[in-house]
């Protein structure tokens, strides 16, 4: 099976790349508004801002790792099942991109090029990949299954 770049939709990879970092900030950003929200009404007044930043600091750099990760996996899938005939090497370049965009912000914001950010990069191109083949095995099945097709 060849691949070809020119096949490649780069908008949308580097859109799903972008969107994986995106998200990941936003849906924590979500929660912690939420907790705050909940924490107002408790109080009938102004929250406990104490509260809000311990729950932040413990919840946010727990649950980024774990978005990014399905993120990318999700993100891949839904690009590679629009891509006609790259669809296994769009994924893969979603996760290249998310990685090092995840790498990027992290060394960005004052993290350390360590074990787990080491780690971590293959990781989410490993997933970019997977999320690339499945896409691309459900529109072959589904082309399969299909009469007209």
């Amino acid at each position: 099976m060849s691949y070809s770049l020119s096949k490649i939709r780069w908008r949308r990879v580097l859109g799903a790349a972008f969107a994986v970092i995106a998200l990941s900030f936003l849906i924590p950003i979500v929660i912690i508004t939420v907790y705050a929200f909940v924490l107002a009404f408790q109080a009938r007044g102004a929250p406990d801002q104490t509260a809000i930043n311990h729950f932040a600091a413990s919840v946010s750099p727990k649950l980024m790792p774990w978005l990014e990760m399905v993120l990318t996996l999700l993100l891949a899938f839904r690009v590679a099942r629009r891509t006609e005939g790259a669809s296994i090497i769009s994924g893969l370049i979603v996760g290249i991109l998310a990685g090092l965009l995840s790498l990027a912000v992290t060394l960005a914001f004052g993290g350390r090029l360590g074990l787990h950010n080491s780690l971590f990069l293959p990781i989410i191109v490993a997933l970019g990949w997977l999320g690339g083949f499945i896409g691309q095995k459900t529109v072959t099945f589904a082309r399969r299954k299909d009469p007209r097709g």
